[in-house]
């Protein structure tokens, strides 16, 4: 059985996306074919393509994390869903079934996104363990759907598990209009928490202020540090989202408060960063935490606000497969706000 997918045929930029027909993996016990309806895309795939995750994926390989589509046949042994249940994807998984119980799935060391080591969204259909399926419940287009797990997933995880967000609390959210950003504002919202986000346009600006955003930085304008410390009172943020990494992790360090808490789980700035003062660091007692998506039960609770109508998710555009190369063109060259989605049926 044939399938239309977007794949990379090596590694590089957008131009390695070929869009053709592979075969359909063949079902083994335990195991669910699903018709891909939707499938989100993340920055996450752009390091896929370039060769950064592991230049030892079997080629040609199929991304994408987030996959939202319907049970088309069952295999062996499977009693979890049925054929015809709409169903969403684990964005991650641990890929070794070994380590399947042994503690937290985003703790475990083969966790990786899915789309990472095995066959992802970027096609019409998939196979995947029952496990990893959650039903969609959600009054939802399936673009819309979409764009929710991967990024929904860590910011469960980022803001309310490392980052202790709750009510109360002051936190600055870096990238307010990136994908991992307008869902972190919205999760620290239903947290009960005030926001401060940085973005770099009035359009993202617009943006976060309708997700929820109490106050709004241009940070190629204003110094985001003085900005957080004069909407705290002089004292700091509670915690720090950051999705960013390099050089604004180690500046973000000085928008803390004493004791406050930085949580960061990107390197779109870059791979290095550095503490400027080790006195004020270890003066100050914050914490830099790292984040790793989450667990599934995360994820069910970050469906559950979805439901409540606390978090939206944020469409920016959703496209046939064949035009795989201009999306990921848009992701190099930051013109993304929110989500962008492939339709492998159009």
């Amino acid at each position: 059985m044939k399938m239309k997918s977007a794949h990379i045929t090596g590694f590089g930029g957008p131009e390695v996306f070929q869009v053709g027909e592979l075969e359909v993996p063949e079902l083994v016990p335990g195991q669910v074919r699903v018709r891909i309806e939707a499938a989100g895309t993340n920055y996450y795939d752009k390091l896929i393509r370039i060769g950064a995750v592991s230049q030892d994926i079997p080629l040609p390989h199929i991304p994408g994390s987030d996959i939202v589509g319907t049970v088309d046949a069952i295999g062996e042994n499977v009693s979890t869903v049925a054929i015809g249940d709409r169903v969403i994807v684990a964005p991650g998984f641990p890929v070794n079934p070994d380590e399947w119980d042994t503690g937290p799935d985003n703790y475990l060391p083969s966790y990786y996104p899915g789309g990472t080591f095995n066959h992802g969204g970027y096609a019409q259909y998939m196979v995947i363990h029952e496990r990893w399926l959650l039903k969609n419940d959600l009054d939802l287009e399936p673009a819309e759907v979409a764009c929710l797990p991967l990024v929904l997933v860590t910011a469960i995880h980022a803001v309310k598990k490392q980052g202790e967000v709750g009510k109360g609390k002051h936190v600055l959210v870096h990238a307010g209009a990136s994908g991992s950003g307008s869902m972190a504002i919205q999760v620290a919202k239903a947290l009960g928490a005030s926001v401060m986000t940085t973005v770099s346009t009035p359009e993202k600006a617009d943006l976060a202020r309708r997700l929820g955003a109490d106050e709004v930085v241009f940070y190629n304008r204003v110094n985001f540090v003085d900005a957080a410390r004069e909407w705290t009172g002089g004292r700091g943020v509670d915690t720090v989202i950051d999705p960013v990494g390099g050089d604004t992790l180690s500046k973000s360090l000085d928008a803390l408060k004493w004791g406050g808490i930085l949580v960061n789980f990107g390197l779109v700035a870059g791979l290095e960063t550095r503490i400027p003062n080790l006195y004020f660091f270890f003066r100050s007692q914050c914490q830099i935490r790292g984040c790793f998506m989450g667990t599934l039960d995360e994820l069910k609770e970050g469906l559950q606000l979805v439901k409540a109508g606390k978090i939206r998710p944020v469409l920016d555009e959703a496209v046939p497969l064949d035009k795989v190369r201009e999306l990921h063109q848009r992701i190099d060259n930051h013109q993304v706000s929110g989500k962008l989605v492939l339709l492998p049926w159009e």
